[in-house]
């Protein structure tokens, strides 16, 4: 295992140093006495812990029903495929400049960076050959295993954990990106106040999720109960992301792009010829003109 990835994971809980046992295939913790597999060269550093807190949202509560999101996003995962990419060109289009807007914000010097919730692993490919070291992470193994198969690169880490246990040593990343997962998870102050510690000084992380969205609900034929489309339990406007921000969070900013006029009536598609920087400001002046206003919310700010 190469030995600079293994020098920033730590065991989930203690936050001790990790031993990579060759002939186990594992990774050890002396003092707990703790041992985590590494499955096609991705290490599983998973608890088995639950804690009450996060199993219970508001939409969970209220239908006196809990969310056992780790079991849920293994389920998920195996359910959909992530590296299927739309064919509907409009949504492709959509996605790509979504893709853009993230990557024209990882800082030029940033040398690892974390993909957290690294779905099909677009970020590391996008990413392998410019020397960053990408680290692929998911809470499912079935997104970082194929991913890492997917972009076989030396720069290339996968690596299965919670947020809420990350992993990682305090300070050891440069630069993370969580996109379209902070509408899923149950306490969003909390997941970025979990990532912020992981960031170096002066270390940024990139946020983006759905803007404003109207969350609708189903009656699943499973339990009898609403579920919300997608599992997306929060939306979110500039105000109520800015009110997650961590204590010790510098320079926030956000930023509302992919105009809904533009992406609907197929416009976005012509328009994907332009630069990004000209096409921001087609997308702005219609999110000024408009009140549809847009698709999507990025956050951004550094420890």
């Amino acid at each position: 295992m190469d030995s600079n990835f293994l020098s920033r994971l730590v065991h989930p809980i203690n936050k001790r140093s990790l031993i990579y046992n060759e002939s186990a295939r594992a990774l050890l913790e002396p003092t707990s006495n703790d041992r985590f597999a590494i499955k096609d060269n991705v290490p599983i550093l998973l608890t088995a812990n639950e804690e009450q807190a996060l199993t219970q949202t508001e939409q969970h509560a209220g239908a006196g029903s809990a969310f056992h999101y780790k079991e849920h996003y293994q389920n998920d995962a195996a359910t959909y495929d992530y590296f299927k990419y739309t064919e509907n060109p409009i949504e492709r289009a959509e996605h790509n400049r979504l893709h853009q807007q993230i990557l024209s914000q990882i800082p030029g010097d940033a040398e690892w960076i974390l993909d957290a919730g690294c779905g099909g692993g677009w970020l590391a490919g996008a990413l392998s050959k410019t020397g960053k070291k990408v680290i692929s992470m998911d809470i499912s193994d079935i997104n970082p295993i194929k991913a890492i198969k997917n972009v076989p690169s030396p720069n290339h880490f996968g690596l299965v954990a919670d947020v809420y246990e990350l992993p990682l040593l305090d300070g050891s990343i440069d630069c993370i990106v969580a996109a379209e997962i902070i509408e899923h998870v149950s306490d969003p102050k909390r997941f970025l106040a979990a990532l912020a510690k992981a960031l170096k000084p002066g270390g940024k992380l990139i946020v983006t999720t759905p803007y404003n969205e109207r969350i609708q609900a189903s009656l699943c034929i499973h339990c009898n109960r609403l579920t919300p489309h997608n599992a997306h339990l929060h939306s979110f406007t500039e105000s109520s992301i800015t009110r997650c921000l961590p204590d010790n969070a510098t320079r926030p900013t956000t930023k509302v792009f992919n105009n809904k006029v533009l992406v609907r009536l197929g416009l976005q598609r012509i328009l994907s010829v332009l630069p990004l920087g000209l096409y921001n400001m087609v997308d702005g002046l219609c999110n000024a003109l408009t009140k549809k206003r847009a698709y999507r919310l990025m956050l951004t700010f550094e420890k």
